[in-house]
């Protein structure tokens, strides 16, 4: 008779070098598996903090360009000046309606307002520079219809649903322009404060609300951190715009050929123009940071921002991720 087997007598355990080498193996694995994921996720980190940098980047640029472009537009009228132009407002020129200087900086937050000698924004950030343009805002504007009996009469509009009282508004045609303060709105009919325009505005005359922008740096504290914003206030009431525009230079391009040919020789600081009339390009730099700090190497690098020669920001010494812009910007309504 055959002996019986089992299968009892073919099981076998691992043996202790067994385990520990498949443990270490495993643990091994582990490792590069994690070493991988933590390294993934500090590029997606270190690539999602730029992307978020450039936008901030795109969007601080396009508004300075687009208001700065505009600067010293009023309608069809070419040039603004005291011969063409009237204020009539109750105060007369202040710094919100006098579109005699389109346009004004300030050089290192000191100081006042190169042109009119007005105090400087309230919490503006030191070693920035600030620029406020003055022009008809073109998104707010209606057609004068039908025209005025003369100039005490009210203004007839096409369309009365861009203005509120207490705005400031440009009249103009081809000819000249009126600067006047809404009293009152009723209907697509504008009443306007005291005294009267210079003339009786007929078709194709326009209206447009005045906007006066400055641009400039301010900071704000969250979750206990410093952080740069990008500043507008519009006629008075300052907004934020974009986080993380740490600096802002702008140099003023003079045209100093006799005659004058529209292309400028030299960029200056707003507190070194000689002749803002002159003036026919602008030069906006802007220094961009990362929000936060985390997964960066020390940043130990140089920042001119403006292009002139001259660092604004040396070995700042932490751990944000920076970048400088620049663009040029021609004035078309300044001559």
């Amino acid at each position: 008779m055959k002996p019986i087997y089992t299968c009892q007598r073919h099981m076998r355990g691992l043996s202790l070098v067994e385990l520990m080498v498949a443990l270490t193996i495993g643990l091994i694995i582990l490792a590069a598996v994690s070493s991988l994921f933590v390294s993934s996720k500090q590029t997606y980190t270190a690539q999602d903090s730029l992307a978020r940098l450039q936008e901030n980047a795109r969007f601080a640029m396009q508004f300075l360009i687009k208001d700065i472009r505009l600067a010293g537009y009023f309608g069809c009228l070419d040039n603004i000046d005291v011969t063409n132009t009237n204020i009539s407002l109750n105060g007369g020129t202040t710094f919100y309606n006098n579109v005699f200087f389109p346009i004004e900086g300030i050089e290192n937050a000191t100081g006042t307002w190169s042109r009119s000698a007005t105090a400087i924004p309230t919490g503006m950030q030191s070693g920035t520079d600030a620029i406020v343009v003055r022009m008809a805002e073109v998104s707010a504007a209606s057609n004068i219809a039908p025209g005025m009996l003369n100039g005490s009469s009210t203004l007839n509009v096409d369309s009365a649903s861009f203005f509120a009282p207490n705005d400031n508004v440009v009249v103009s045609d081809c000819e000249g322009a009126d600067i006047v303060k809404i009293t009152g709105v009723a209907g697509n009919t504008l009443q306007h404060s005291a005294g009267s325009l210079k003339k009786a505005y007929e078709p194709p005359a326009r209206v447009f609300k005045m906007a006066t922008r400055q641009y400039f740096i301010k900071t704000k504290i969250v979750a206990g951190k410093s952080v740069p914003v990008l500043m507008r206030d519009e006629n008075g009431t300052a907004v934020e715009l974009v986080e993380g525009i740490e600096n802002l230079q702008i140099l003023y391009g003079e045209d100093t050929n006799a005659p004058p040919d529209g292309v400028p020789n030299i960029y200056r600081k707003a507190n070194a123009v000689t002749d803002w009339s002159k003036v026919t390009s602008v030069r906006i730099g802007i220094l961009a940071r990362t929000i936060d700090d985390k997964n960066a190497d020390l940043d130990t690098g140089t920042y001119d921002v403006d292009g002139d020669g001259t660092n604004e920001l040396t070995a700042p010494g932490d751990r944000y991720r920076r970048r400088v812009f620049q663009a040029t910007v021609q004035l078309r309504n300044m001559k």
